[in-house]
């Protein structure tokens, strides 16, 4: 739960960027995306649980010298965070924004969050994949491989915020406030395929076929009691 703390702190850090940005454009854009940040959060807290039973599962296979029971695990657990991300993305778009009222009045603000939240929607698979391949890296001991891909993010969210949302003079006027959303998408996708590239590059993924990553009942029933205890935490 550590781990999944420093992440939300690190989300943060990205949360405090694009308010900034967007209180450049409006009040009821900065309101807005205040309000959409804490609907999506209670949908991306399942990444935290996935990562967190991953880890758990795949580590007690390799401390046992399972190893090909840990490749299954891990091949089963990308394919079962792929199927929850496309879940809670469609979820999301009808339940973010009921969340979303509950928090607010009716307003420009809350149409502003509601955008904002639907565009969002499509960094879904970039945070839970990001964090559940994350949990088979730790599982492995790298706890390093996501600390850069996220700082690498801050930065590059910040330097894609003022070009999507303003533009570039003279040659492209940006998309406004969304641009906001699409560079998180961007960003947190980034880290998705880095860590993803890392998690590759190790022994446990060594014989991994197509055939590891097509569902397991069993497998998933695992997942999920591992998972939805830390989830329901957060």
């Amino acid at each position: 739960e550590s781990s999944a703390a420093s992440d939300v702190y690190k989300r943060q850090l990205y949360n405090i960027v694009d308010v900034f940005f967007a209180g450049l454009i409006g009040t009821d854009e900065q309101a807005g995306l205040a309000i959409s940040f804490q609907s999506l959060f209670l949908f991306i807290t399942f990444g935290f649980g996935l990562a967190s039973a991953l880890s758990a599962l795949v580590g007690n296979a390799i401390g046992a010298k399972q190893d090909d029971e840990a490749r299954i695990i891990a091949a089963r657990g990308i394919g079962f965070g792929v199927i929850i991300s496309l879940v809670l993305m469609v979820a999301a778009w009808f339940i973010g924004p009921e969340l979303i009222k509950l928090v607010s009045t009716e307003g420009d603000y809350r149409d502003a969050g509601t955008r904002y939240l639907r565009v969002l929607l499509l960094s879904m698979p970039g945070f839970i994949l990001a964090f559940g391949v994350n949990g088979l890296l730790q599982s492995q001991g790298d706890t390093v491989s996501m600390q850069r891909a996220q700082i690498a993010a801050f930065f590059a969210n910040i330097s894609l915020n003022p070009v999507l949302v303003f533009g570039i003079p003279g040659i492209w006027d940006g998309i406004g406030f969304n641009g906001i959303a699409v560079s998180t998408v961007l960003s947190q996708t980034g880290v998705m395929v880095y860590v993803a590239y890392r998690l590759m590059q190790t022994e446990l993924m060594d014989g991994v076929t197509g055939s590891c990553f097509w569902p397991e009942k069993s497998t998933y029933i695992d997942i999920t009691k591992q998972m939805l205890p830390v989830t329901m935490t957060m």
